[in-house]
């Protein structure tokens, strides 16, 4: 998986990188009337010596990203299941089955939330567009 991203402030060996996150339909909101996508900041190492406003592209393996979301959506779906079950056998009434859907969603939701708070993003930095310092070069327009 890749990213592009702007470095917004690069000090002690870490790099803040800010990323536009794209929408379900890749980000072109014209075709589809405009999604709100907001951007995210990222850190990764800065093994490259990165500066303020250097492009860079980012990169995740995939496979890492699938396993943490069938992790993260498949617990949810899982207790949510459980609970609706469990609420249902208990008294034998729909309300309390979907309370107990409820249920197992806010638990899932808290055990995800305490799952992910440790994993670490794996990115690493690909490619690196530095601005050109000679961009503002004026012309002569003696006419």
């Amino acid at each position: 998986m890749e990213q592009q991203g702007y470095v917004i402030e690069a000090k002690n060996g870490v790099a803040k990188i800010r990323v536009n996150r794209e929408s379900a339909c890749g980000g072109n909101c014209v075709s589809c009337k405009g999604c709100p996508s907001s951007a995210i900041i990222i850190e990764a190492k800065d093994e490259i010596g990165l500066k303020r406003g250097d492009s860079v592209t980012l990169y995740e393996d995939s496979s890492k990203v699938i396993k943490y979301a069938v992790i993260g959506y498949g617990l949810l779906a899982a207790l949510m299941c459980v609970g609706a079950v469990i609420g249902y056998n208990a008294t034998g009434r729909d309300l309390m089955g979907l309370l107990g859907a409820a249920l197992g969603l806010a638990i899932g939701v808290a055990a995800v939330k305490l799952f992910f708070r440790n994993v670490e993003s794996d990115f690493k930095i690909k490619g690196i567009n530095r601005p050109s310092e000679t961009q503002n070069i004026e012309t002569d327009d003696d006419n």
